[in-house]
């Protein structure tokens, strides 16, 4: 089994709970659980641009900040 395939459950099985977000910094994938949002880190770039690819080709949610994750999980961000 190749690499790419080992994580294709981030874009099949488990799609709703891993995310895209797009900023200034570039794409990162996020892992959604309940409330908590944590980042999904793959070190090696090459895998990480083609599951980044592979999320996109099947409709995984992208996200333009932290901010809009929170709200669309129901976490109240007060900002004072």
């Amino acid at each position: 089994m190749n690499l790419l395939e080992e994580y294709s459950y981030i874009w099949q099985t488990d799609k709703d709970k891993y995310v895209l977000l797009r900023d200034e910094l570039g794409n990162s994938i996020l892992f959604i659980k309940g409330k908590e949002i944590m980042f999904f880190l793959i070190e090696d770039d090459a895998l990480h641009e083609l599951i980044i690819s592979k999320m996109m080709e099947h409709g995984n949610k992208i996200y333009n900040s932290i901010a809009e994750i929170q709200k669309d999980i129901g976490i109240s961000v007060n900002v004072s």
